[in-house]
């Protein structure tokens, strides 16, 4: 049977050992918030350059397709 001292022993060993790895899952947590606020700001500006390069194929396919003239002759110019 163990003794007093024993169980408390063995309940501060726990105690140390689940404190390491609440300090290795919070350093990780950490780790991954940095990252997934990286690929947000990485995703926004990819997204801008799609819609801006997306623009601008559509102004040159209406260009090239005359398109851009009519709507031009359209508006009165």
């Amino acid at each position: 049977m163990k003794t007093t001292d024993e169980d408390s022993q063995t309940l501060t060993n726990q105690l140390k050992e689940w404190s390491v790895q609440i300090a290795v899952l919070g350093a990780k947590q950490d780790a991954a918030t940095v990252t997934a606020k990286q690929f947000a700001q990485k995703l926004a500006e990819l997204r801008t350059k799609h819609h801006t390069a997306t623009q601008q194929l559509r102004e040159l396919e209406l260009h090239e397709s005359g398109m851009y003239m009519w709507e031009n002759i359209g508006c009165g110019g």
